[in-house]
Parts: C-alpha cells; sequence; structure tokens
C-alpha cells in the first residue's frame, strides 16, 4: 500500500459525501467536509497495482498527557481492502507513531461493532439537540 498526500480540495472532492450523508454525518448536518478536514493531512491510500482504496485525513492533537491521533474523515473508495481489517492498520502504524491513543468519529452501529472487534473501544457519546429548525 501506498499513501498519497492530498491537496485540500482533492480531499474535499473524494470524500464530499461523507458531510451530505445522514449516515455518516457526525455533525448534525452544520459541517461540511471542509469543516471536518480542518487542518488535518489529507491522504489517498492506493494499492500495490495503485488502485484507490481509501481517502483520509488525519490530525496528530498534543494533550496535556499525551498525544492522540484523529480521523477527521475517511472515505473507503474500492471494493477491495476491509476498512477496519487492512486499511485502518495500516494508518495506525504510518502515522501513529508517538501515539498514545487513536480516535475514530463514527455514527454507524456496523463500524462500531467493527472497530470494537479491532481493540478500539467507546469512550464517549455525543448528544445533539437542534436549537433552530
Amino acid at each position: 500500500m501506498k499513501f498519497v498526500a492530498l491537496p485540500h480540495d482533492e480531499a474535499c472532492r473524494l470524500m464530499a459525501g461523507l458531510a451530505l450523508n445522514p449516515k455518516t454525518d457526525t455533525s448534525g448536518g452544520i459541517a461540511s467536509i471542509s469543516d471536518f478536514i480542518g487542518d488535518g493531512l489529507s491522504f489517498l491510500l492506493t494499492g500495490r497495482d495503485g488502485a484507490p482504496l481509501a481517502a483520509f485525513a488525519v490530525q496528530v492533537v498534543q494533550r496535556e498527557r499525551g498525544r492522540a491521533l484523529e480521523v477527521c474523515a475517511a472515505q473507503h473508495l474500492g471494493a477491495r481492502g476491509d476498512l477496519t481489517r487492512t486499511i485502518l492498520p495500516e494508518i495506525e502504524r504510518v502515522f501513529g507513531v508517538g501515539c498514545d491513543v487513536m480516535n475514530i468519529y463514527t455514527r454507524r452501529p456496523g463500524l462500531v461493532r467493527k472497530l470494537e472487534q479491532a481493540g478500539y473501544a467507546e469512550v464517549a457519546k455525543i448528544m445533539q439537540k437542534k436549537l433552530r429548525a
């Protein structure tokens, strides 16, 4: 697998559907994909044959008692490669150097189950109430 840096606009194009999809949007509809990516670094992950596997953005956040690698956004691009079994471990290995934890925000129950099988644990729930319609 190979990681290729993506310019912000290209990353937004590849992952645009995430912020528009109620199944994947963790903002309650108020954020764009650009908001999710924020200051994160975006990459395209390709297979050995150069076929795209995933686009994602990550950011390392320094906290008082450690460093967290956060996945800002991620989009599986191909039918190949399991996101939690093959792609996520590569992201952890390459970008998690020197980090104490890795954080992933999701609202998809199926992904939560797969992440739990991969060693992740729930540490919070975000509750939201609309103040304006």
